[in-house]
């Protein structure tokens, strides 16, 4: 779709907006924000896109700046719960997949290339927009997706043939590359589908790190560390893994992914609850233990009822040369 993100009608997005987080959000707000603040924070955004050329100054009255992250949610809310809201009824109730990350979107269609055409030409003002190609095979950052035979969706790592004909490798020291190796390992076993895909992959990251000076018997130690580690039977260097024990790793290594994603957000949590307050200097530690009992007496007092703030902990930081950016005062 060309020019996508400069031509979305203001009204009709706002509008698909608010009936989407009225349908998704059960307390009607998010970390005690509510859907019409929201509404009305976006709106703002909205209104008040003006630019100056030839010394005159213009409102964008369709559209947003192009490639900021808010323009781009936007956009595909209204293209996917505005005009084309019966297109996404239709793909839940054919259960297809359909999903967005940044700038891309990637969905999947059972029926003919005629009937997507048909049911897609039903929104408002996109036929003079569309440029729709429909292949074997789509790329979705790092992953290659298709199908076989059969119409099972198969997958493995994607490479630009302009660019990356073998798995990166960074011009780094000879010591960082056995780390590199388990990230090339994990992102292969993430990315391909079955183990002949995997086998293939392996093969082009073995060339990809002999070229960079690994030597043999080392990357053959890393991969056997690598099985070792998520789950796999220790086994020797010349035995080669078969499709049940593939599965297993890579079973082992989706719920690592999950877990690793879990950790992530709870840090975040824990992060963006925590007051950092920078720890006086006193001579003795009684007085310092009686100033930090007061100091959280205070917070509770006057914060600890508060919706925003009842669950923020403070945690006291040395003080240091080193200024303090105010993002990591109160994160």
């Amino acid at each position: 779709m060309d020019n996508l993100t400069t031509i979305f009608s203001h009204e009709q997005t706002i509008a698909a907006l608010k009936s989407l987080l009225s349908d998704q959000l059960k307390d009607q707000m998010i970390q005690g924000i509510t859907v019409d603040t929201m509404i009305e924070l976006v709106y703002i955004v909205l209104q008040n896109q003006f630019c100056v050329s030839n010394n005159k100054l213009y409102q964008q009255f369709k559209g947003g700046a192009s490639g900021l992250p808010l323009t781009m949610l936007l956009a595909y809310i209204n293209m996917f719960y505005g005009q084309h809201r019966d297109l996404v009824t239709s793909f839940v109730e054919k259960n297809e997949l359909f999903g967005r990350y940044q700038d891309q979107a990637l969905l999947t269609w059972h029926g003919s290339e005629d009937e997507f055409h048909t049911l897609f030409n039903t929104g408002i003002d996109t036929e003079h927009l569309m440029t729709m190609s429909v292949g074997s095979t789509v790329h979705f950052h790092d992953l290659e997706i298709g199908h076989n035979s059969k119409g099972v969706l198969e997958s493995k790592v994607y490479y630009d043939r302009d660019i990356d004909t073998l798995p990166n490798v960074s011009d780094e020291s000879i010591e960082k590359l056995p780390k590199q190796l388990h990230a090339v390992l994990y992102r292969a076993v993430r990315c391909c589908s079955d183990l002949e895909k995997f086998r293939w992959e392996r093969s082009l990251i073995n060339v990809s790190f002999l070229l960079s000076g690994l030597p043999p018997g080392s990357i053959d130690s890393i991969i056997q560390n690598f099985y070792v580690e998520f789950g796999l039977p220790t086994r020797s260097f010349s035995c080669v893994l078969q499709d049940d024990e593939y599965r297993q790793l890579r079973r082992n290594i989706i719920q690592d992914v999950d877990q690793q994603a879990e950790l992530k957000k709870q840090r975040e949590r824990q992060r963006h609850n925590t007051l950092f307050l920078p720890c006086p200097h006193f001579n003795d530690q009684e007085t310092l233990a009686t100033y930090k009992q007061r100091l959280k007496v205070w917070w509770k007092k006057y914060y600890g009822n508060e919706q925003q703030t009842k669950y923020i902990q403070i945690k006291w930081v040395k003080r240091t040369l080193i200024p303090i950016a105010t993002s990591d005062i109160l994160a």
